[in-house]
């Protein structure tokens, strides 16, 4: 890795241990456990200074910390959480950006704690989880908080939900894999359609490429039909052809709320693949580079090699520095 371009990592995880005290289990998961199980990054979440020789040796110079699957939990273990996050970032100013926890609601109590991570603590986005047992991403009782969100001006990066009990749950490792990109997916949706539409001025980093959303966004769009849209009666309510979009001016209308969305690229290990899908079908100053340390890439070799392997894809130069690392900056206003 050349050091032409800044390396910042979007998706990165560190729990204070004082919130493994208040650990317990919500939405049918045991946190603690479930760590335990992740034997290479369990410790690893805990500490800062073998991290950060680790971003050392591997070249990146900031990392955003979040963890909004414990989130769910409650009001006490956000505080903590927040606490801890708060102590971080003032330690380190100049290697880390918190974020703040609060709960998927907008009671009162959430939204006084969000100024308080904010304003008191020194945290400079906020976090949240991509669904409860109770919340959907677009529940119309969580509106006072994306209001207060957009308000601050300050991005969300959302983070799946690690409820084991979601979407199939164990049944063939799924609540792992297929399981957790649906449900990071169907926010995607959520964050397109009943979020945006309210509130346009939101910036929200989606992780994990959307769950797959290089694969998915044509068929997405060919069902989009916004309110109001003069949409011939044979082809209302059926899906689209790239030509049809066309000549109906959809595509540009989906691409113009579509655009609005930052991407994270983590979640698949540093898997080229959907790298090289990302960068053909999501704008490339929406794209953010992402390891999920600790659990995902814990090995600075991993991380040398997928950063080098965005230096060779086969686009302009502005466009990696903005994948490996502006892009993070403008989404935090750096």
């Amino acid at each position: 890795m050349t050091q032409r371009y800044r390396l910042i990592d979007s998706h990165n995880h560190f729990i204070p241990r004082k919130a493994t005290d208040l650990a317990c289990k919500a939405d049918g998961t045991d946190y603690r456990d479930r760590l335990k199980k992740m034997p290479v990054g369990y410790e690893k979440n805990f500490e800062i200074e073998p991290r950060l020789k680790f971003m050392d040796k591997a070249g990146v110079e900031k990392a955003v910390l979040h963890t909004a699957s414990w989130s769910p939990q409650g009001i006490e273990m956000c505080r903590t959480l927040n606490d801890g996050y708060g102590a971080i970032v003032q330690r380190y100013p100049d290697r880390f950006i918190g974020c703040a926890h609060v709960p998927l609601d907008g009671s009162p109590e959430t939204l006084n704690e969000l100024n308080r991570a904010i304003h008191d603590l020194g945290l400079k986005g906020v976090t949240l989880v991509s669904s409860t047992l109770k919340s959907a991403m677009d529940g119309e009782e969580i509106f006072p908080l994306y209001q207060r969100i957009s308000e601050m001006d300050i991005p969300i990066v959302v983070h799946p939900t690690i409820r084991t009990g979601v979407w199939e749950g164990t049944k063939y490792g799924m609540s792992n894999h297929i399981s957790r990109e649906y449900d990071v997916l169907r926010a995607t949706v959520e964050v397109f359609f009943g979020i945006l539409t309210r509130f346009p001025d939101l910036r929200i980093l989606i992780p994990h490429y959307g769950g797959g959303i290089p694969a998915l966004k044509g068929r997405i769009m060919a069902w989009y039909e916004p309110a109001g849209w003069n949409i011939p009666d044979e082809l209302r309510n059926m899906p689209k052809t790239p030509r049809e979009l066309r000549e109906l001016g959809l595509d540009r209308a989906f691409e113009e709320i579509f655009n609005k969305i930052y991407f994270d690229m983590a979640g698949f290990g540093g898997w080229m693949p959907i790298a090289e899908a990302a960068v053909r079908t999501i704008r490339t100053d929406r794209l953010c580079f992402g390891t999920d340390y600790p659990f995902e890439i814990h090995d600075s070799r991993d991380v040398k090699e997928f950063a080098e392997n965005i230096e060779h894809l086969d686009i302009p130069e502005q466009d990696k520095r903005n994948i490996l690392g502006e892009n993070v900056c403008r989404l935090f206003k750096l």
